[in-house]
C-alpha cells in the first residue's frame, strides 16, 4: 500500500483549449514563458480583472481566481477531461500498478491578512483540479485535498499543520493491521520552498515507521513546444534512507555484531528498500534470542524461500541452511535434533559476553547446561539406571519420572562418571549451580573476575575466554553421546547478515 502526497505548485495543472494547444495555468509571460493565463481567461470568455481595487500587475487575478472558474466550470460540465497532470501524470500512470492506493493533494490557501499579491498565486483550486482529473483517470483511487489556511512564509505554522495532519495520518495508517506495508511517497517540486521542505523534513521523521521516497518529475526540455505546455514524460525516484545509510550502516553493523537484532530491526526499517532480507532476518534473529527459536525457525525456513533472499544468496548456501533447518522443525524431535537446537542457543551465550553482559551470559550458560543434561538423562535413561532416584514423594512409574533441577542432574551425571566432591569435575558445576542459584534468589549481579574465579578455584586452567572456558564445560558434559555440528545455523545466519550490511553501498 503507497500514499502519495503531493505539494502542488503553480505549474502543475494544464488546460487543453478548444484550439487543442495544452496550455498551464501557471504561465504568465514571465521567465520567457508564453502568456498563458491571459489566453487561457479569454479562452473563456473573461477579461481579466483585478484584487483589489488597486489595478497594478502584482495584484492580476492569478491561478486561485482561474483555477477557481475552471473548477466551477468542469463541474457545470460533469467532465475534467480536458485538465491535465502536468508534472504527475507519468508518476500516477507508474504506481497505480505497484499498489498506489491512497493520493494527498496539499494545495496551498493563504489567510485573508495575507496581501492579494501573494495569495493570488494560490493553489488550492487547482488541487481541486487535480483531484477531479484523478478521480476520472483512476478512479480506484482514494483522493484527498489538503488545504490549511497557512501563510506560505510561516513555517512554524506550517509544521503545525504538518504534524497535526500528515504525521498523524500516517501513524493512524500504520496501526491498522492491514496497513503495516505502507510507503510513503512525497512529490514536492514546484511548491514553495518552505512547504517542499517542512514536507521532507516529516518525512524523513517516518522513516523509522515505514520506507519513505522522494519523486521528482523531470521537467521537459523546452517546457513550451510551439506556445503549448509539454508533460514530464520520467520522473526519479529518490528514498530518503539513501541519505542516511552511509551513517546509520556502522550502527547498525555494530547492533547486529553485538546480537541486539531488535535495535538493528528499528534502524534497518527506514532502509528496507536495500535491505529487505536482512530487516526480516533481524525480527527473526530477534525472536530466538528471546528464547522463541522454534517459531524463529520456522520463519527462517519461508526467508530462506522468498524471492529476495534467492536472488542474493548462492543456492548452495540456501540448501545448506535447509539442510540444517529440516531436523529441527519436524514435530516430534528426535534426540539428536533436540540437542542441535539446543546448541544453537551458544550463539546467544557468546553475543551477551561480546556486550559485556555477564550476567545474562552466564544464566544462559546454566541454563544450557541443565538443558544439555536433562537431553542426555533421558536418551541415556539415568533414571533406569538408577544413577538420578526419584524423590521419595514420587508414586508414579519409572519410565514416567522425568528429573527436575539442574542439582538432581548433575548427581546423575556424577555418578555417571563416578567423580567425588574432591573431583576438579565436581567442584565446577557444584559452583556454578550455587553461582546460579544466588543470582535467582538474591539478585547477585556477576562480572568476568567472578566467572574467572569459578574456574580457577576449582582447579582450571584460565588462560582462554570465558566463552571458551563455558564451552568446555559442555563440550565434557555431552562427552562423545553427540558431536556438535561444525557449524551452527543461527551463527551461520548471524555472519551472513554482518557481512552483508558491510558490503552493501
Amino acid at each position: 500500500m503507497k500514499t502519495l502526497i503531493i505539494t502542488v505548485g503553480t505549474r502543475q495543472v494544464g488546460w487543453r483549449c478548444k484550439d487543442g494547444i495544452l496550455r498551464s495555468l501557471g504561465a504568465d509571460g514571465d521567465r520567457g514563458h508564453p502568456q498563458h493565463i491571459d489566453q487561457l481567461y479569454a479562452e473563456f470568455g473573461l477579461e481579466r480583472s483585478y484584487h483589489g481595487e488597486e489595478h497594478k500587475p502584482e495584484f492580476r487575478w492569478s491561478v486561485r481566481h482561474l483555477g477557481e472558474h475552471i473548477y466551477q466550470h468542469c463541474l457545470k460540465i460533469n467532465t475534467f477531461s480536458s485538465v491535465e497532470l502536468l508534472l504527475d501524470r507519468i508518476i500516477i500512470n507508474t504506481l497505480v500498478q505497484d499498489s498506489l492506493d491512497h493520493i494527498i493533494l496539499w494545495g496551498t490557501d493563504q489567510p485573508a491578512e495575507i496581501s492579494w499579491n501573494f495569495r493570488r498565486a494560490d493553489t488550492l483550486w487547482l488541487a481541486k483540479l487535480m483531484e477531479g482529473r484523478i478521480h476520472q483517470l483512476y478512479p480506484q483511487i482514494e483522493v484527498d485535498v489538503w488545504n490549511p489556511v497557512v501563510a506560505v512564509n510561516k513555517v512554524n505554522e506550517i509544521r503545525q499543520e504538518v504534524e497535526g495532519f500528515i504525521l498523524r495520518y500516517a501513524l493512524d495508517r500504520l496501526k491498522d493491521p492491514s496497513s503495516q506495508e505502507i510507503t510513503l511517497l512525497i512529490q514536492t517540486k514546484g511548491s514553495v520552498p518552505q512547504i517542499a521542505s517542512t514536507l521532507e523534513i516529516c518525512a524523513a521523521a517516518l522513516m523509522r515507521q515505514c520506507p519513505v521516497e522522494q519523486l521528482i518529475p523531470v521537467e521537459p526540455s523546452p517546457l513550451f513546444n510551439d506556445e503549448a505546455a509539454q508533460m514530464a514524460a520520467s520522473f526519479q525516484r529518490v528514498s530518503l534512507g539513501q541519505y542516511f545509510w552511509p551513517v546509520e550502516r556502522e550502527r547498525i553493523a555494530s547492533a547486529w555484531g553485538r546480537g541486539d537484532f531488535a535495535e538493528a530491526a528499528v534502524w534497518l526499517e527506514s532502509h528496507k528498500d536495500r535491505c529487505e532480507g536482512i530487516y526480516k532476518l533481524a525480527k527473526h534473529l530477534s525472536l530466538a534470542s528471546n528464547g522463541e527459536t522454534k517459531l524463529a525457525l520456522a520463519r527462517i525456513q519461508g526467508w530462506c524461500g522468498s524471492k529476495i533472499i534467492k536472488s542474493q544468496v548462492s543456492g548452495e548456501q540456501i540448501r545448506t541452511w535447509q539442510g540444517m533447518l529440516q531436523p529441527l522443525l519436524e514435530r516430534d524431535l528426535t534426540l539428536d535434533a533436540n540437542f542441535q537446537l539446543a546448541w544453537e542457543e551458544n550463539l546467544f551465550i557468546e553475543l551477551a559476553l561480546k556486550r559485556d553482559s555477564y550476567t545474562i551470559a552466564f544464566m544462559q550458560f546454566a541454563q544450557l547446561l541443565e538443558r544439555l543434561l536433562y537431553i542426555r538423562a533421558m536418551a541415556d535413561k539415568w533414571v533406569q539406571q538408577k544413577l538420578i532416584i526419584p524423590q521419595d514423594t514420587y508414586r508414579g512409574s519409572i519410565e514416567n519420572y522425568r528429573p527436575t533441577g539442574l542439582g538432581s542432574l548433575l548427581i546423575g551425571w556424577y555418578n555417571l562418571r563416578n567423580y567425588n566432591k574432591s573431583h576438579m569435575w565436581f567442584k565446577l558445576p557444584d559452583a556454578i549451580r550455587e553461582l546460579r542459584n544466588d543470582v535467582i534468589h538474591n539478585g547477585k549481579s556477576v562480572n568476568d573476575e567472578i566467572l574467572y574465579s569459578l574456574w580457577k578455584k576449582s582447579g582450571f586452567d584460565i588462560s582462554c575466554t570465558i566463552f571458551e572456558l563455558m564451552m568446555q564445560v559442555l563440550n565434557h558434559v555431552i562427552e562423545r553421546r553427540w558431536h556438535p555440528p561444525s557449524q551452527l545455523l543461527l551463527r551461520s545466519l548471524h555472519q551472513w547478515g554482518l557481512e552483508t550490511i558491510r558490503q552493501i553501498d
